[in-house]
């Protein structure tokens, strides 16, 4: 394998992670799909089938026995633009035809390019944003299908902390009401409401005395820790964290990031971390998935995509990571993207990242690459490499070496 001098070595990562955390503890638009807009077939369910069953040989073989919780089955959420009676309607394709499992008590981070439909993806588990298409299955159980009072019954299980804590803060209430609520509405409290509260703000690492302050009243940090207490009051098993860390300086960072790691150890939480920051996604994530205009393009365990990405794109995102050594960072080169993304209502046809990709051929504008198994656990959608041939600047003459669906 040739080591790509652009992105940054493990060593060199784990560095960045340590400078954050060192020292720090922790005290729809609506609208109907046309029936002839079909899905694209190179993410439907047979990559969902071969996805789980490459999560079945591994818990098989004994090296995962953690079981399914959520499963995503060729999701899709798409809006309406534009159209009348003599102009057809557009849609955007923001989430394209998703499939992938998150198992019980993992972190699995989410990555990619403003706008390529992360947060989308994470609001569509919930039904926060409903699906245009597909299945969203918890423990088995067909969540886009149910009706709104039986999902009402599924959200003590599934929470979400969101990206700005002030505006998903009630200015009205006061933190005792804001966390009390969902304990209220769902009937959870055995004892007084007021002590749960207090509990859970001290979970989170926050006095029992600021019971009665209102969010205007507390710091960034102190209102995230409010919208996970928020998220923990009725003892979830699933959490959407939404860029929960973007809109904090750094040591505050660092201080939620511990908290969300204590909090799913003490009581076996399981993550969609969604974030910009590659940095926060390794020291968090078990497992990453890499989207791009709606898709997933590359699915693998948290350190193996840091340390051995096999797509043009994730390592685009990894060479932008600073690293913390101005010796090493002087000599390192970024791997710039040429053009801008394209837009998600006319996305390229074949590969949708042809258009910014330096290794792209001919055949990438006709095939549509499926997601498959590149390495062990490591999964990639690009027909320029194949298990035989999986570093793709090494492929320079081979053509297509992937599989993949013509475009119709």
């Amino acid at each position: 394998m040739t080591e790509d001098k652009n992105i940054p070595n493990e060593r060199e990562e784990e560095n960045a992670v340590e400078m954050v955390t060192e020292n720090v503890t922790v005290g729809q638009i609506d609208g109907e799909v046309s029936p002839t807009d079909k899905p694209t077939e190179a993410y439907d369910a047979e990559t969902a089938a071969r996805v789980r069953a490459a999560a079945e040989g591994l818990r098989a073989g004994g090296e995962d026995e953690q079981e399914v919780l959520i499963s995503l089955r060729n999701l899709q959420v798409y809006y309406k633009v534009g159209g009348g009676l003599f102009k057809d309607p557009k849609y955007v394709k923001a989430v394209d035809g998703v499939s992938l499992d998150i198992r019980r008590g993992e972190t699995l981070g989410l990555v990619g390019e403003s706008g390529c439909g992360k947060s989308t993806l994470g609001k569509a588990i919930l039904r926060l944003t409903e699906p245009t298409g597909g299945q969203v299955l918890y423990r088995g159980k067909n969540l886009a299908n149910l009706s709104t009072g039986a999902m009402r019954n599924q959200r003590k299980n599934l929470q979400m902390i969101f990206q700005d804590p002030y505006a998903s803060l009630n200015p009205r209430m006061n933190v005792g009401q804001i966390i009390g609520e969902p304990i209220k509405t769902f009937g959870l409290a055995s004892g007084s409401i007021n002590t749960k509260v207090e509990e859970l703000m001290e979970t989170v690492g926050m006095s029992r005395r600021f019971v009665r302050r209102y969010p205007h009243e507390f710091s960034g940090g102190q209102r995230q820790r409010i919208g996970i207490a928020r998220a923990l009051a009725v003892d979830p098993e699933f959490i959407v964290a939404d860029e929960p860390i973007s809109a904090l300086d750094v040591s505050i960072q660092a201080q939620i990031m511990n908290l969300m790691e204590r909090l799913q150890k003490e009581k076996n939480l399981t993550y969609l971390f969604i974030s910009h920051d590659l940095r926060a996604v390794r020291h968090l994530s078990d497992r990453v998935a890499v989207m791009y205009l709606g898709r997933i393009v590359e699915l693998a365990g948290g350190k193996d995509i840091y340390r051995e990405p096999l797509m043009p794109y994730t390592k685009a995102l990894i060479s932008a990571v600073p690293v913390p050594d101005p010796e090493i960072e002087a000599k390192r080169e970024r791997i710039i993207l040429k053009g801008d993304v394209p837009s998600p209502i006319n996305p390229p046809k074949g590969c949708p990242f042809h258009t910014r990709c330096s290794y792209a051929i001919p055949d990438c504008k006709r095939i549509v690459p499926a997601l498959a198994e590149i390495k062990p656990k490591h999964f990639a959608a690009c027909i320029r490499i194949s298990h035989e041939h999986p570093h793709i600047e090494e492929n320079e003459g081979l053509g297509v070496v992937g599989g993949g669906t013509p475009v119709r």
